[in-house]
Parts: C-alpha cells; structure tokens; sequence
C-alpha cells in the first residue's frame, strides 16, 4: 500500500468522522437516550420501594397497636 501524496485525502478522514458543527454525534445520543431511560426507571423503582417500606412500616405499627389492644382488652380477669 502507499501513502497518499501531499493534498491527496486520508480514506476515512473528514468522510463522516465527525457530526456538523452544532449537532451531536448519533452514537452519543443513543447513549444518553439509553442512560436516561435508565435513570428515570431506577428513580421510579426507588420512589416505588419507599412507597411500599413506608406502608409496610405503617401496616406493622397498626397490627401491633390492634394486637396491644386486644390484648389489654380481652385479658382474663385473676381471681375468680
């Protein structure tokens, strides 16, 4: 193979190497597309996960306040 002579383009230099001036490389924009899809659904999962411990924290203090209750309520009386 010889090397191209002066002036003479380089194959693959300046033949879509790079986007126009003001616009994003397309392999770029994919990625962040992919990338923000991802953190947009980790964020929800997240925010789902909060939603459903603090339920299941509240749901565990009504159980155990029901549970007292009926417990301090229908003890057996001593002494019959």
């Amino acid at each position: 193979m010889t090397q191209p002579g002066p002036g003479e383009p380089v194959v693959g230099e300046g033949q879509g190497a790079s986007p126009p001036a003001g616009e994003e490389h397309p392999v770029i924009a994919w990625t962040r597309a992919i990338l923000g899809g991802i953190r947009d659904t980790a964020r929800q999962a997240l925010d789902e996960g909060r939603r459903g411990a603090q339920e299941a924290y509240d749901e565990g203090w009504r159980r155990y306040d029901d549970k007292t209750r009926y417990r301090r309520t229908r003890r057996p009386e001593r002494g019959d």
